[in-house]
């Protein structure tokens, strides 16, 4: 249908957003020639998603890897944790039997007698 336009005005399209520019037929068909030369293909996504998949199988590995050290790593602290533990009670002992030691040590007088022996020896 002849709407009485000029063949030049019936070759472009108006866009609302395009208000001060209005884009001819030719634009618009390099602009779609364009995007159908660069966009991918379904053969282009596929070997996408398989390269991905592959990707994915070899990050699944490492990241299973990296838990089976932590899990290790875990096992040997709590080992190390529980030897600390014991360690603190034999020093708690330790003082303990250092104190009592001390004790008897002031109440036989061993500790003036080294004491006076050190100095005498010092002074030989």
């Amino acid at each position: 249908m002849y709407t009485g336009e000029s063949v030049a005005q019936a070759d472009m399209v108006h866009s609302p957003d395009m208000a001060a520019k209005e884009t001819t037929l030719n634009e618009l068909g390099e602009t779609l020639s364009y995007v159908v030369e660069h966009m991918a293909t379904k053969d282009d996504i596929a070997a996408l998603r398989t390269e991905r998949k592959g990707d994915i199988a070899t990050i699944s590995t490492q990241i299973a890897s990296i838990e089976n050290k932590l899990k290790s790593i875990r096992r040997d602290l709590n080992d190390l944790a529980e030897k600390v533990g014991n360690i603190e009670g034999y020093g708690k002992e330790i003082d303990h039997a250092l104190a009592r030691i001390a004790t008897i040590e002031k109440h036989l007088g061993i500790h003036k007698q080294v004491a006076v022996s050190a100095c005498s020896a010092g002074t030989l």
